[in-house]
């Protein structure tokens, strides 16, 4: 439901059906739609495609870390860009999903903060841009909407999205 981009005007009763349970199985083990939310958004943090960011954050050289890291984030935003997607709308509707986005770009930003400053340090950002500003630009180009505005509304494909967006991420380096 989430893919098909109607999972917030389903009702719990239609979540049940779809997976092929009882309504109270649902509730049973999420409590709410957005305790399905909130599942999704666990395992996905867990996930192979995060632990390819985690890998890529800490890539040794940084500049191939940024590389790395577009890529990965790319592959992310692929395969599962629609559960975040779902999980922002829902917050204007549910203000508990808030904390779930909240807590997803924070954990994006420490990340990014991290490779930055590896940056800044070996001296590999480009000539005037402070370490908080490239941090601001790299979480802009990793971000699922960078993602989705190219992939789907500028109709380009996974391989020219990765391309594109690593060549405005590597815009951010001497």
């Amino acid at each position: 439901m989430i893919g098909e981009g109607v999972f917030h005007r389903a009702s719990v009763a239609e979540l049940a059906r779809r997976a092929g349970v009882a309504r109270a199985t649902v509730f049973g083990r999420f409590g709410s739609k957005l305790g399905v939310l909130e599942a999704l958004a666990t395992r996905c943090a867990g996930g192979p495609e995060m632990r390819g960011i985690r890998e890529a954050i800490v890539v040794d050289e940084p500049r191939a870390a940024v590389t790395a890291v577009v890529r990965a984030s790319c592959v992310l935003w692929e395969r599962q860009g629609h559960i975040l997607l779902t999980l922002k709308a829902v917050t204007e509707l549910e203000p508990g999903a808030v904390a779930l986005v909240d807590d997803q770009r924070a954990d994006q930003r420490t990340s990014l903060e991290g490779l930055v400053a590896r940056l800044d340090a070996a001296e590999e950002l480009r000539a005037g841009l402070t370490p908080h500003a490239a941090t601001a630009a790299l979480h802009m180009t990793t971000s699922v909407e960078s993602f989705v505005e190219l992939r789907t509304h500028g109709e380009l494909s996974f391989d020219t999205t990765v391309e594109v967006l690593t060549g405005l991420a590597t815009s951010l380096l001497r």
